[in-house]
């Protein structure tokens, strides 16, 4: 008995005290970097090949890379997870037994016995129905839909920074067309000042002209600020100060046309959206959990029973006994308890239902956007190739001496405004792929697969 006893206090945990130090939590933030040790050991652990290291042009894949391994999101879910899998613990656990003890004295005795009684009993409580398995289940069915959600958060930081990774870089690119359109509007100003002065121009040609330069010019500035933003945007989607992007350079995410293959079909994307969505998969995880729960109702229709062995030493008699107790089930069958598990499963699949629906009707939708956006590129493609012919034209009649130079650089805007309309299709058509990617969760753009994510939590302090 001392030995069980000792046993027992030895595996009992301690407390141990984990303050949160915002200021080190700060500090540690701020010295986050793209060259950091750990994030390169990791990146290499999910197969990013060592010959391209260090990273020249960071592009979606390594900043995908150094989000899983920076951003805080993904600590949450993992820290969900591992909650719910504490709760296993818990619902596998046997009900501990109990011990009682009693201690008489007799104020009368005869013939020298003794005048004490003491006696010593447990109470071994006993699962019927199998209820402990029927926990089990349930809670491993939260802990399951817990673990899918890791991938969630996972598809969602990565959303989060495709999108600002294309925002900014589509900045970076207007303000390039933007800067061109102002070298050719201060071109045509000072021709039309120049013949303005030779009377060959009109005052009201010149201040078309000085609005258009000026409008140019505050486009600049505008996409300028909104560049220096988005480009905070990026760092922010994966977990790093605006700090750690200095200096760094940016692979092209904006492809010249984002066509994703043939296979691009309704069926085929209806039937890898299904499949593939990590929200289904929750989703039907937590409807197993409202099914073992359900059983575990039905089983607590049957109570559980409670054996009591004892022993009495009553004045130099020696007494055993063994007592059984359970509850009676007269008043109710926990027909309450039952009703609301079976209401709650119905809730799960009415939910799934809606789920299923509704990504069916998305990914139908998204489908149709892209579509219409690649048809939008190809469109906007052939009027600049019709432009860009007509500008040719013009360069060849101005070598010849047949347009003059005033002509040339109104040829050339032209051609840089049909550009500008390119550059707002493709984008709309990248954004419009992005939304499919989202409704399908699962890249589309022939760029690598999502990387594995590490169940452990990753220590970034």
């Amino acid at each position: 008995m001392y030995t069980a006893c000792l046993l027992s206090a030895c595996a009992t945990q301690t407390y141990d005290a984990k303050p949160i130090e915002s200021a080190s939590l700060e500090s540690s933030f701020a010295a986050r970097n793209l060259e950091d040790a750990g994030l390169r050991n990791y990146m290499l652990a999910q197969g990013y090949p060592q010959n391209a290291l260090p990273i020249k042009q960071w592009g979606l894949r390594e900043l995908t890379l150094a989000a899983y391994y920076f951003h805080p999101d993904l600590n949450v879910a993992r820290a969900q997870w591992q909650a719910a899998q504490a709760a296993e613990i818990t619902a596998g656990q046997r009900p501990n037994p109990g011990v009682s003890g009693a201690l008489e004295h007799h104020s009368k005795t005869d013939g020298g016995i003794s005048p004490w009684t003491y006696g010593i009993s447990l109470a071994v409580p006993v699962e019927t129905a199998g209820k402990r398995q029927e926990r089990m289940d349930q809670v491993t069915s939260l802990s399951e839909a817990a673990r899918i959600e890791i991938g969630q958060s996972a598809w969602q930081v990565r959303s989060h920074l495709r999108d600002s990774l294309l925002e900014y870089q589509a900045a970076l690119r207007r303000i390039s067309l933007l800067q061109q359109e102002v070298i050719l509007h201060a071109e045509i100003l000072q021709m039309l000042e120049n013949r303005l002065q030779a009377g060959l121009a009109s005052s009201m040609e010149v201040s078309n002209t000085r609005l258009q330069l000026q409008k140019a010019q505050h486009g600049v500035e505008a996409e300028k600020g909104r560049a220096a933003g988005l480009r905070s945007s990026v760092a922010a989607a994966a977990g790093l100060p605006s700090s750690a992007l200095d200096g760094v350079q940016f692979d092209n995410v904006l492809p010249d046309r984002g066509t994703v293959g043939d296979n691009l079909s309704a069926q085929n994307i209806q039937r890898t959206g299904l499949l593939n969505r990590l929200d289904m998969r929750s989703a039907l995880a937590r409807y197993e959990a409202t099914e073992a729960n359900l059983r575990l109702e039905i089983a607590r229709q049957y109570p559980d029973i409670t054996l009591s062995p004892g022993y009495l030493w009553d004045q130099g008699d020696v007494q055993w006994s063994l007592g059984l107790s359970t509850i009676l089930a007269l008043m109710n069958k926990n027909e309450g308890p039952i009703a609301e598990a079976r209401a709650a499963r119905e809730l799960q699949a009415s939910q799934f239902n809606a789920l299923q629906t509704r990504i069916i009707g998305e990914l139908e939708q998204s489908l149709i956007n892209y579509q219409a956006g690649t048809e939008r590129v190809i469109k906007a493609e052939h009027l600049l190739a019709a432009q860009q012919l007509r500008t040719a034209q013009t360069e060849h009649q101005f070598g010849a001496g047949y347009a003059d130079r005033l002509e040339l650089a109104q040829a050339r805007l032209q051609a840089l405004a049909v550009e500008q309309g390119v550059l707002d299709a493709k984008i709309n058509a990248q954004q419009a792929l992005n939304a499919l990617e989202d409704a399908v969760q699962r890249p589309l753009d022939g760029s690598a697969p999502l990387p594995e994510i590490p169940q452990e939590v990753i220590p970034n302090e």
